[in-house]
């Protein structure tokens, strides 16, 4: 069985262009896209970049200040010239912006190549800041001059925007804009030029960029290295709880299906006493029936026998004469006495029959207060262990289903309570 991934950096499924606008292109206290007027990137002492916008909002009376508070981080820092539009421009974002703005040209109209006007451009140099079709292009990278400059497509730019960043150089002082930032002042906690080192931090812990690099590195490969034990000791716990919790997962689906088959049964039991009482009743009413069938066919009989009697009669004295009926005197008068006696057999009231009522004040409350009762769950204390499996183990997909399929046979209990006792006594 694989091991459950932990903590797995999960995909960005956002779209390059999504990516790139919420990444670097918006600013993050106002969350407005940078653009080249009132929304321009700028760069902090502290390091952050935010909108000219915000910076006046944060410094007041129409950007004018001499100190500030970062709208980011909240440090305080120094204007120059005592004005925000004097704090330098995010070279990096900018580019990355123009870059942004010639593919959406790029997609909407041709972009001619600097090279040859005639034909459409497919690529920039992030350096030189120019466009190139291909053919120029494949020159650009192959001149001794511009082999190293980074010639990208129109298509893979946005895809990379460290490229640009890189491309882009060191960023400048925002008090000696022809300076490069170059060392870090430790006591500051910010990024100064050179002569911002010897005369604003004088007597600070004041470093080189490199060194400080330096210093960061060797302190963050151990770092890294014991992250990287605890990691993988985090990610086989959570392998291992999560196995335990599926193993609790299917003890307590066991005892749900036992619990489900217990009172199928008892369903079951009392469908069939039902049938059994259905079956008593039809029986008795079968009986009953017959009983009053035969006495409704005797009187059927009697009184068929009477009216065919008197029919009989009717004719001879309606169509015979005198002597004809004298001649016949005797078999007139028998039928005349069969048809004034009733014969001693026939019922002249209904047969007794048996009443059925279904009666069950007797049993309901016992039974009832049997049914509240019934079953219980026996809970004894267990505990689950964090050690490793046996590698060499791997219990298939079709074991765990099939260990999960209805049993339909009377063991059940006696297996699950077996699996659950032998669970509790480890």
């Amino acid at each position: 069985m694989s091991q459950p991934t932990f903590y797995d950096a999960k995909a960005d499924n956002r779209d390059v262009e999504v990516k790139l606008k919420e990444d670097y292109l918006t600013c993050v206290v106002c969350h407005h896209i940078f653009d080249f007027g009132k929304y321009a990137p700028h760069q902090l002492p502290c390091g952050d970049t935010c909108c000219l916008n915000c910076l006046r909002d944060f410094a007041g009376r129409n950007g004018k200040a001499e100190e500030m508070f970062c709208p980011v981080c909240d440090r305080k820092i120094v204007v120059p010239g005592n004005h925000v539009c004097c704090f330098p421009p995010n070279a990096g974002r900018l580019k990355i912006l123009e870059v942004f703005k010639i593919v959406e040209a790029h997609r909407k109209e041709v972009v001619p190549c600097i090279g040859c006007e005639e034909e459409a451009s497919t690529a920039r140099c992030l350096e030189c800041q120019e466009n190139y079709c291909d053919d120029h292009a494949a020159f650009h990278r192959i001149v001794a001059a511009t082999k190293h400059h980074t010639v990208v497509g129109f298509n893979d730019i946005l895809r990379e925007p460290q490229k640009i960043l890189r491309a882009n150089g060191a960023q400048m002082c925002s008090k000696h804009v022809n300076s490069y930032l170059e060392a870090v002042c430790t006591t500051c906690n910010a990024l100064c030029c050179l002569v911002c080192a010897i005369t604003d931090h004088k007597g600070h812990a004041v470093k080189e960029i490199g060194d400080t690099m330096k210093t960061i590195k060797d302190r963050f490969g151990p770092l890294m290295k014991r992250v990287e034990v605890h990691t993988y000791t985090i990610k086989q716990n959570y392998g291992i709880a999560k196995d335990v919790d599926k193993e609790m997962n299917i003890m307590f689906q066991r005892c749900k299906r036992d619990l489900n088959i217990g009172f199928m049964g008892i369903t079951r039991g009392l469908r069939d006493r039902q049938h059994v009482l259905f079956s008593d009743v039809d029986n008795i009413m079968n009986k009953n029936q017959t009983t009053l069938k035969d006495q409704i066919h005797s009187i059927e009989d009697e009184i068929n026998f009477t009216i065919r009697g008197q029919y009989i009669l009717k004719e001879l004295f309606d169509e015979w004469s005198a002597p004809e009926i004298a001649g016949i005197g005797s078999l007139v008068k028998n039928l005349i006495d069969d048809l004034q006696n009733i014969p001693s057999t026939l019922p002249l009231e209904p047969l007794p029959t048996q009443r059925v009522v279904f009666d069950c004040r007797k049993d309901e409350p016992r039974f009832t207060e049997t049914a509240r009762n019934y079953g219980g769950l026996k809970i004894s204390e267990m505990e689950l262990s964090l050690q490793p499996k046996d590698p060499h183990y791997e219990e298939s997909e079709d074991e765990e289903e099939e260990n999960l399929l209805p049993i339909d046979n009377s063991d059940l209990s006696t297996i699950v309570s077996e699996q659950l006792s032998a669970i509790a006594a480890v």
